[in-house]
């Protein structure tokens, strides 16, 4: 899921926004509270992959996200799907959505 990670977090910086940050001494941040993929065919070794990210849902507190995989022939190869919450954490022991 280490992909799906990466491309979340590309999607979010070309439009300004983090998974993380802090302001007035408080983190926020959207963790991961689920995470799936179904795979289609298999990836080859050296085989380039485009991930297409997609906001699939928006709740009140969450936001899920969808992830196409295709190969550089433009075959599909998987697609997966992460749900993170919105969260605030005042100190470390602490987090809450």
């Amino acid at each position: 899921f280490r992909f799906m990670e990466a491309a979340e977090t590309e999607f979010l910086r070309a439009r300004g926004l983090s998974v993380s940050w802090r302001r007035d001494g408080v983190k926020w941040g959207f963790p991961r509270v689920s995470a799936t993929c179904d795979y289609a065919v298999p990836a080859r070794f050296e085989d380039v992959l485009t991930i297409a990210v997609t906001v699939e849902k928006m709740g009140r507190k969450s936001v899920g996200y969808r992830y196409d995989f295709t190969n550089q022939h433009g075959t599909p190869v998987a697609v997966g799907r992460i749900t993170a919450v919105f969260c605030r954490a005042a100190d470390p022991d602490q987090l809450e959505s």
